[in-house]
C-alpha cells in the first residue's frame, strides 16, 4: 500500500477549528449543510463573464471565477503585461461592484513557452515523451522558484484579499493529478522521467525525496540484474504519489507565503482509483494491466489527501458533480458513508458510488471539513433538464458548501438544463 502520511491529532484539531472560524468570515458555513432552504449554500460560475455580473447576482448567484493566464501575464522572464493586469483589474472592479465574491484561477496551468523551454521544466514519462503545454511542478525547483515569483507579483498587482478563494492544482487542466495521458498515444505513461526526476538534474525541489530506484521503469521484473520485488515496487509508487502531493502542499505553503489569507481549493478531478485496482497494479509491477491509465495519473485520492497539509483554509473540490458516475448514476452520499473504510480493498460498495460521493468521504476519513463541488460539465456529461437540480443534490447530501457550475457561457448557450433561469429555480429552492 501507498505511504499514508497523516498529522497528530493536536495540529488537526487546531486546524478544524481555525479552518471553520476562516470558513464563516468568507461566507461560508461551518456545519455541513441539510436540505433545500438552508442558505448556508453558496452558487457561483466557472469562467464566468463580467457583463453578465449584475444579473447573475439579482439571479441569486454569489459566486464568480476569474482565470488568469500566466503566460499572457508574464510574457517574458521578469516582464509583466501591465494592460493585460489593467484588464484583469477591471473585471474584478465589475465583479465586486456587482457583489459577487471572487475565486481565482492562478494560471499555473498555463505556464509561458519561456519558462517550458527550460532544463527540466516539462514532464516525461519513460517513453521519453513529454507534456508540451503543462509546467513540471512536481521535480523542478527551478519552475517552482519562477511559479513563486509570479504569483508574489499577482498579489501585488490584484490584492488577494480581493478573493474568496484561490484554486489549487498540478495538471494541464489545473487539478490534483499529473497529467492526463500520453501526446504520443502510449497508456500507462507515469510522469517521473525528466533529469530531475531521475536524480540525474539539480533542480529536484528539497521537499521532494530522491527517486529509491532511478532508471526503473513500470511492467520492468528486474532492476540492476536483480528481481524487482513487489516491495520495491509498492516503495517507487509511494515515492511517486508523495512527490505529487508535495507540489500541492508547496502550492499551499506559497500562497500563505505571499499573503493569502482565504480558501485554498484543491481541485480533486473525478474518482481516481480504489484500493483494489491499486494492489492489482502492484502486483502486475505496475504494467497497466489491471488499470492503465488513473494509476500513473496518481489519482488515488484517497491516499493522496491524506498526504495534504491541514492548513487552515484547505477546502477539498469535487469537481465531478453530474459526471455520470455510479449506480444510480449521480448518486449522492448517504449516512452510512462514514463506516466505510476508503483504504480497505474489502469495501466493495464503494464501486457503485460516484464520483463526489467517493472523494467526499476519503476527505472526511483524512480528516477534511472544509468541501465544495463543481460539476463535471457538459463535455463530460451531457446536461439534461433537471441536471442542476441533481448537483444541488448531491452538494446537500455529501456536505458541501458550495457548488460552481461549468461553465458560465452555458447558462446563456441554449444547453439543456443549464439556463439562467434553471439556475435560479435551484438557489431559490436551496436559499
Amino acid at each position: 500500500m501507498a505511504a499514508d502520511l497523516r498529522h497528530h491529532n493536536w495540529y488537526r484539531t487546531l486546524g478544524w477549528a481555525l479552518s471553520a472560524v476562516a470558513l464563516l468570515c468568507l461566507g461560508g458555513s461551518a456545519t455541513n449543510p441539510g436540505e433545500p432552504g438552508n442558505s448556508r449554500y453558496l452558487f457561483g460560475t466557472l469562467q464566468s463573464d463580467p457583463e453578465n455580473a449584475a444579473r447573475e447576482r439579482n439571479a441569486g448567484i454569489s459566486l464568480a471565477s476569474l482565470a488568469i493566464s500566466w503566460k499572457r501575464y508574464e510574457p517574458a522572464p521578469g516582464a509583466f503585461d501591465t494592460d493585460y493586469v489593467s484588464t484583469l483589474r477591471q473585471q474584478i472592479t465589475a465583479f465586486r461592484k456587482a457583489g459577487l465574491q471572487l475565486e481565482l484561477d492562478p494560471g499555473l496551468a498555463s505556464p509561458p513557452d519561456w519558462l517550458l523551454n527550460l532544463p527540466g521544466a516539462r514532464y516525461v514519462d519513460q517513453y521519453g515523451d513529454s507534456v508540451p503545454d503543462c509546467a513540471n511542478l512536481v521535480f523542478s525547483q527551478d519552475v517552482r522558484a519562477h511559479a513563486q515569483t509570479y504569483l508574489a507579483r499577482v498579489a501585488e498587482d490584484l490584492d488577494l484579499s480581493a478573493f474568496r478563494a484561490i484554486r489549487i492544482g498540478t495538471d494541464d487542466s489545473g487539478e490534483f493529478s499529473y497529467p492526463k495521458g500520453s501526446r504520443a498515444g502510449h497508456t500507462n505513461t507515469y510522469w517521473a522521467y525528466d533529469v530531475n526526476a531521475q536524480g540525474a538534474g539539480a533542480q529536484l525541489p528539497p521537499s521532494t525525496p530522491p527517486n529509491p530506484y532511478p532508471g526503473w521503469k513500470p511492467g520492468a521484473a528486474q532492476y540492476q540484474g536483480q528481481e524487482f520485488t513487489q516491495a520495491q515496487v509498492t516503495t517507487w509508487y509511494d515515492w511517486y504519489l508523495a512527490a505529487l502531493s508535495g507540489a500541492v502542499n508547496w502550492q499551499l505553503s506559497t500562497l500563505r507565503t505571499v499573503g493569502f489569507q482565504g480558501l485554498l481549493r484543491v481541485l480533486v478531478p473525478g474518482t481516481g482509483y480504489h484500493p483494489r485496482e491499486l494492489q492489482g497494479e502492484l502486483n502486475a509491477h505496475l504494467d497497466g494491466s489491471v488499470e492503465p491509465t488513473l494509476t500513473a495519473q496518481g489519482v488515488g485520492f484517497y491516499l493522496t489527501l491524506a498526504q495534504l497539509t491541514h492548513l487552515p483554509g484547505v477546502q477539498i473540490v469535487s469537481t465531478a458533480l453530474v459526471d455520470g458516475t455510479g449506480t444510480p448514476p449521480n448518486n449522492a452520499c448517504e449516512p452510512d458513508d462514514t463506516t466505510v473504510d476508503t483504504h480497505s480493498p474489502q469495501a466493495t460498495e464503494v464501486y457503485s458510488w460516484s464520483s463526489t460521493r467517493w472523494v467526499t468521504r476519503a476527505a472526511r476519513q483524512d480528516g477534511f471539513t472544509l468541501l465544495g463541488g463543481e460539476s463535471a460539465g457538459n463535455q463530460i456529461s451531457p446536461y439534461h433538464p433537471g441536471v442542476i437540480a441533481d448537483a444541488a443534490r448531491q452538494m446537500a447530501h455529501c456536505g458541501l458548501s458550495d457548488l460552481m457550475w461549468a461553465f458560465d457561457d452555458d447558462l446563456y448557450n441554449g444547453t439543456p438544463g443549464s439556463s439562467l433561469a434553471d439556475y435560479t429555480a435551484v438557489i431559490h429552492n436551496y436559499g
